[in-house]
């Protein structure tokens, strides 16, 4: 593959990752706070701050190089390799369905595979995973819309010409 070609496909990548992981970092920080508020800790002076902690350091490089990344890579290459043979208007509606899914996915399957007793501990509901596959979705939306279309190559078709026949 030529060198031009990643130039649309990595920035869009790159954008979809990074939000996809913010996003997963809040909605864990919220529900491991919620966690804790239910069993009377007081969490409401400190909410903003672990909340940026886990997004610029703690929850991110975790969350990120071992649950998105891997599940946007796959589900982003599965519906490129899909999408020169549908429609156009299924692009996006394809690629959302694909990245929510391989999020929603890849959160239990690295939970069982973790050395610790689970990766993402917040996902022992599912609804925190549903949340965090959610960011699965829109970040791939937003590859959809900013990675470039893969379209399929059609041969033109064959065209013949009359040529009068030439008295001879």
């Amino acid at each position: 593959m030529k060198a031009a070609m990643f130039r649309g496909y990595v920035p869009a990548f790159l954008l979809a990752l990074v939000l996809s992981i913010v996003w997963g970092s809040i909605v864990q920080s919220q529900y491991n706070l919620a966690a804790l508020a239910s069993i009377g800790a007081d969490v409401g002076s400190v909410r903003l701050q672990v909340t940026l902690r886990d997004i610029f350091s703690g929850f991110f490089p975790t969350y990120g190089g071992y649950i998105v990344l891997p599940a946007l890579a796959v589900a982003f290459i599965a519906v490129a390799l899909l999408e020169p043979r549908l429609p156009h208007a299924a692009r996006i509606p394809l690629y959302a369905i694909a990245g929510g899914l391989a999020i929603l996915l890849a959160i239990p399957l690295v939970n069982a595979l973790s050395p610790v007793a689970l990766l993402v501990g917040a996902t022992r509901e599912w609804s925190c995973a549903v949340w965090m596959a959610a960011g699965g979705v829109v970040s791939s939306v937003l590859y959809a819309l900013l990675a470039p279309v893969r379209v399929r190559h059609v041969s033109a078709p064959a065209v013949l010409v009359h040529t009068p026949d030439r008295p001879g």
